[in-house]
């Protein structure tokens, strides 16, 4: 593993570490996804998070090619609403900013893989919030559930 990863894998137990992208139901592929990468688990109650505080489901970091992703991953496989999903991923921010390694560079792709439509309202606000990490300010990049990871890497 190369630096990015590698300092992220340090700081999580390794009980946090998944191997795939799958929650009730909905799950995102990771062939062609940098192999060199840590996905991390939110839900993991290793974490220091307290039990309360909204979370996204998971915090992938993957190196390659000289380019470091940095993608908090909400999963719905029912309806949802923007703003739980907004608050869960910018939660998922908080923890990304504190495992990654100061002046790092990286491109980041906050994801929300879902299986039923979307409300029009909800996709409204879903289009229009912005999420930042550090200086990245993004609006969310929507896939499909059973969708790779690379289709929003790639955007």
């Amino acid at each position: 593993m190369s630096g990015t990863v590698t300092a992220c894998t340090n700081q999580v137990p390794a009980s946090c570490h998944a191997t795939r992208c799958n929650k009730d139901g909905c799950r995102v592929g990771l062939q062609g996804a940098p192999r060199e990468r840590i996905i991390i688990d939110m839900d993991c109650e290793a974490l220091p998070i307290p039990p309360n505080q909204k979370r996204c489901d998971y915090l992938f970091v993957g190196e390659e090619s000289n380019t470091t992703w940095v993608a908090p991953i909400e999963l719905k496989s029912g309806g949802l609403k923007a703003n739980e999903v907004l608050e869960q991923l910018k939660e998922g921010i908080s923890i990304a900013d504190m495992l990654l390694p100061q002046r790092t560079s990286f491109q980041f792709v906050p994801v929300l893989a879902h299986r039923k439509g979307i409300h029009r309202n909800e996709l409204k606000k879903l289009r229009s919030g912005k999420i930042q990490l550090r200086e990245q300010r993004k609006g969310i990049t929507l896939i499909r559930c059973g969708d790779p990871l690379t289709k929003a890497l790639a955007e």
